[in-house]
């Protein structure tokens, strides 16, 4: 969050990408694929797909997420990437760059929650401008 607030004091251009089914991206290796084995009436059954219900996800999605933004121009926390960046041209080339690096790395998107080369973005329940990070109004209007 720290990296988000400095980083964001003065984008011209933001864009905010959120993962679809964000564990249920990720494969469990073959070897440890009986250790998510449950009984049912049905059967027996293992996990090819990181289920939510096993104690590690959130740590093992962070990692990720912190391995894909190290070589990206953007942020993320657990499945809500960020771009941000000075000049249009520039965020087109940081978003072809993300784009890229997402299908390579087989994550999908909820396109219905996307936003694209915006002037403002709301971002972890804050808005994102290019005058820095502004309180939700929502979020302190009860207060």
């Amino acid at each position: 969050m720290d990296d988000l607030l400095e980083s964001a004091k003065h984008p011209t251009f933001m864009s905010t990408i959120d993962l679809k089914s964000e564990y249920h991206q990720i494969n469990v290796h073959p070897a440890d694929r009986d250790k998510t084995a449950f009984v049912c009436p049905f059967g027996t059954f293992r996990f090819k797909k990181m289920p939510f219900v096993l104690r590690n996800p959130p740590a093992t999605f962070k990692r990720l997420m912190d391995m894909f933004c190290r070589i990206l121009p953007a942020m993320a926390y657990l499945d809500d990437i960020i771009v941000l960046s000075p000049t249009f041209d520039q965020h087109l080339m940081d978003l072809e760059t993300v784009l890229i690096k997402l299908k390579d790395y087989k994550l999908f998107s909820n396109r219905s929650k996307c936003q694209f080369a915006c002037s403002r973005v709301k971002y972890l329940g804050l808005w994102i401008t290019s005058r820095g990070i502004e309180v939700d109004p929502d979020k302190v209007s009860v207060v």
